[in-house]
């Protein structure tokens, strides 16, 4: 600094000014101290201080998804895994994964079972996790998988309000609407009321699908529609925008509420609610119409949508409302995909004779797909701590909304908010359309995949190949899924996934909402009218 005053280089005339006042200060506060020595105290503290602020200032913006600070309630404070953990695994043996049925229903925590199947002769072990039930809500399939931990929560430890968003039909909402719902049905029992109705019903064996009455329900409306009598009030209860519905009585026990935002319905299902929708709302979910630009605003983005809630968006019950994003895309999946891993391990430890596997689903969110990849890495490598044999599995992720670029795009966000890295290698594999199919102009455009909710003349055959191999499919999930799988089955090619590996498929269920998506290949001249009731 002193050279630099020194010189009298026009150049540096600037900096003469600043660096005086520099040296000055340095000089006054070595006096200063020298004279003074309490002082250095004063300077450590006030430099301690102004760290201490700008640390808390940092915090406070990584916590501001906090409980505290939003409302919401961190799904880290409810101690999921402790009520997984309640509900013991059970350890399987080489009976545990094969029933005389195929449709057995299975309660966890009892593994869903494995079928064997020689589909266009290839062997397929076939995963039926459509037969996989939860106690109390008897939700199956994988949002049994994804919902297992709150499923498991006590209903005292349950959040006050679920609030969540997606389309009119998702299955992740009926799922929620049901785990609620037992919610509430658990609280009742506990105070006592309708105790002795809940125990005829299980007494009567009607308990045991609780979609029972609601399916008789959705039946009778249909008729009741169809002869003419459709009930003036119920077109006017749905879809109005930024209203809701709630089909919970007036009570003074307190409830569990289930609050789900979606887009404007459609004209046709404002006036006839019917599948998923209808049953959402007889289990009380309480809905809640956006206009598409708030909607968008709201919940899109580049990942679609992120794991937190929106800052716009008020928790309903502050501190005890907990945000589900879409299809329950977030860490409250894990435990549910650490089971599924541990279940296909344990089945092809004693069946797999050390092939190598490709375990196939399909993917909306792709969060299923993601956390088993994670589970399966983390108990690979124990594995290899142990020195066991290794074993080589890998995850095939279907993508049947979007595209492949969209499932890495919604998987490398996931793996992030969970504490990964993002890294390709450590993703699932993704299964891509043939380039060498002619399709049509539709799905020319989107590269071979469908377009998530469309009928499809492609998706129907798929279907009723499938049906005919006694294989039940949803349209929206397993009928994509399986129709790409089917173009990639003799391939050898060595970016194909599933090229010279055994095969397991994860039946994700969903069969419930068969009824209103074949209505709507009726409405676009796809179904005969005979086959549609016939197969609804």
């Amino acid at each position: 600094t002193m050279l630099l005053l020194l010189l009298p280089t026009p150049n540096r005339q600037w900096l003469r000014q600043p660096l005086l006042l520099m040296l000055l200060s340095s000089l006054t506060m070595m006096i200063t101290s020298f004279h003074l020595p309490y002082n250095i105290n004063i300077v450590h503290r006030s430099i301690h201080r102004r760290a201490a602020i700008s640390s808390s200032a940092l915090f406070l913006q990584k916590q501001k998804s906090s409980s505290s600070l939003t409302g919401w309630i961190n799904s880290d404070t409810l101690n999921l895994q402790q009520a997984t953990n309640q509900h013991e695994r059970i350890k399987p043996d080489a009976a545990s994964f094969t029933y005389d049925d195929n449709d057995t229903q299975i309660q966890y925590p009892s593994p869903s079972s494995v079928e064997r199947l020689l589909i266009r002769d290839r062997l397929v072990f076939l995963k039926r996790d459509d037969c996989l039930h939860l106690p109390g809500s008897n939700i199956s399939g994988n949002k049994a998988r994804k919902f297992l931990s709150l499923n498991n929560l006590p209903a005292e430890q349950f959040p006050d309000a679920i609030v969540s968003y997606g389309g009119p039909q998702s299955n992740a909402m009926v799922a929620l609407a049901a785990i609620v719902s037992s919610k509430n049905a658990e609280l009742r029992d506990d105070r006592g009321s309708n105790g002795g109705e809940q125990m005829d019903l299980q007494s009567n064996g009607m308990a045991q699908d609780m979609f029972w009455e609601l399916d008789v329900l959705d039946d009778e409306v249909q008729l009741r529609r169809k002869n003419g009598e459709e009930d003036e009030n119920e077109s006017n209860n749905i879809g109005n925008s930024s209203t809701s519905t709630n089909t919970n009585e007036t009570t003074d026990e307190p409830q569990k509420r289930f609050i789900y935002y979606t887009k404007p319905l459609p004209r046709y299902l404002r006036k006839n609610p019917n599948g998923n929708l209808l049953r959402a709302l007889a289990l009380g979910m309480e809905i809640r119409t956006l206009s598409h630009d708030e909607y968008s605003r709201l919940f899109g983005g580049l990942h679609g949508g992120s794991s937190l809630a929106p800052a716009d968006l008020d928790p309903p019950v502050p501190g005890k409302s907990l945000w589900v994003p879409q299809g329950g895309a977030c860490g409250i999946a894990k435990h549910g995909s650490d089971v599924l891993a541990n279940e296909v391990i344990d089945y092809w430890t004693l069946h797999g004779k050390g092939m190598p596997l490709a375990v196939c689903l399909p993917g909306g969110t792709c969060t299923t797909a993601l956390l088993m990849q994670r589970s399966l890495n983390a108990i690979m490598d124990q594995r290899r701590k142990e020195k066991e044999r290794a074993m080589d599995i890998r995850v095939v992720v279907i993508p049947c909304v979007g595209d492949d670029e969209y499932a890495m795009r919604q998987m490398i966000s996931l793996d992030k908010a969970v504490g990964g890295t993002g890294r390709k290698e450590d993703l699932p594999w993704i299964l891509k359309p043939r380039v060498d199919v002619e399709y049509g102009s539709a799905r020319r455009r989107s590269r071979g995949y469908f377009t998530f909710g469309q009928p499809s003349k492609a998706l129907l055959e798929t279907y009723d190949e499938m049906n005919s191999e006694n294989v039940s499919l949803d349209l929206l999930y397993g009928a994509p899924a399986w129709s790409l799988l089917l173009q990639q089955w003799r391939s050898q090619e060595s970016d194909c996934p599933i090229a010279g590996r055994q095969l397991m498929y994860i039946h994700s269920g969903g069969l419930e909402g068969v009824a209103s998506q074949l209505t709507r290949y009726k409405h676009k001249n796809l179904l005969p009218d005979a086959r549609a009731v016939q197969t609804s």
